[in-house]
């Protein structure tokens, strides 16, 4: 918006003076002895004032119909003109005249190292647009920081065009090795998973010869590589079963209390294919945390309400 603005204050500054220049040759014309014929000058390719003074020697005005990008005439030069160069014209006529913008072109600033926000404001004082984004994890950590772009810095291409953007999407995470959680207890199995630095994501009941609420399977397996904060689903026992191998999933529901005034009622409801049916309710002061097991059958929603109002869905 500012660089518009400057151009269409250069646009304003240019007219201004071909106008006044143009005033002085017609006052020029007025005081000679008007009606001769003459040939039309070749103006293509001269700067304007250069322009305005031939013409003046000729008894003609320069009039400018229009500014246009050229990728070969300078800027504020004439890319051509009425009546062509050669052609016979009365003294004290007009010559009408299209003046160059210069070339549409204009030249990449570099952006690395400056946050999103700037990015785009720099780009948009340039002519250019902000093109596509792409997030990776950058060794300082600084979330939003331009990492790199395409065209690179100082490339010249077309106005309007846009630039394509390498983003931080923070610090590269870290890994460890998924802890054993098959052959112990549920309980047991979320001490482990907090103390990791991991997160249950689902648990599913079946029946098995192993005693009732030990974990008979997992994902990520033992040892296996594993992000901090990645969620793990577990499989549990529910005790040998003589009635099919019918199995029921559970999902973790977790949640932190928002920074408000003071405590609230947090309070959950449940909708599965059995219904809709509140599965909490509880009062809170903020950041608390809190986590619960909620049976997914179907498509299952958790709607979670602070004092009565509905503050989060969660899907499963």
């Amino acid at each position: 918006m500012i660089a518009t603005l400057v151009e269409y204050a250069k646009l304003f500054a240019l007219l201004v003076a071909v106008a006044v220049a143009s005033g002085l040759v017609v006052m020029s014309v007025a005081m000679r002895t008007g009606g001769a014929t003459v040939e039309t000058p070749d103006l293509r390719g001269k700067r304007i004032i250069a322009a305005i003074e031939i013409l003046d020697g000729r008894g003609l005005n320069l009039k400018v119909t229009r500014l246009a990008w050229d990728p070969e005439i300078p800027a504020d030069s004439v890319v051509s003109q009425a009546p062509g160069p050669g052609e016979p014209v009365k003294t004290g006529r007009d010559v009408d005249v299209v003046i160059s913008r210069g070339p549409r072109e204009t030249v990449v600033p570099d952006l690395t190292g400056s946050t999103e926000l700037r990015a785009e404001a720099i780009l948009s004082r340039n002519s250019l647009a902000t093109g596509a984004r792409a997030r990776a994890p950058c060794a300082s950590g600084r979330q939003g920081v331009i990492l790199a772009q395409r065209p690179g810095p100082h490339t010249r291409i077309g106005r309007g065009e846009t630039v394509s953007l390498l983003v931080c999407d923070g610090p590269f995470p870290s890994y460890l090795a998924a802890p054993q959680f098959t052959g112990v207890s549920l309980a047991a199995a979320m001490e482990r998973t907090k103390r990791a630095g991991l997160k249950i994501n689902r648990v599913t009941y079946r029946p098995d010869a192993a005693p009732r609420e030990t974990v008979i399977e997992q994902t990520p397996a033992p040892g296996a590589r594993a992000a901090q904060g990645a969620l793990v689903t577990l499989a549990v026992s529910e005790g040998p079963s003589a009635g099919g191998d019918a199995s029921a999933t559970y999902a973790f529901l977790y949640y932190t209390v928002p920074s408000l005034p003071g405590p609230v009622k947090v309070s959950v409801l449940l909708e599965n294919s059995d219904g809709e049916k509140e599965i909490y309710n509880r009062v809170h002061r903020p950041g608390d945390a809190v986590s619960l097991l909620a049976p997914v059958k179907g498509r299952t929603a958790a709607k979670i309400f602070l004092d009565g109002e509905l503050a989060e869905v969660k899907r499963y």
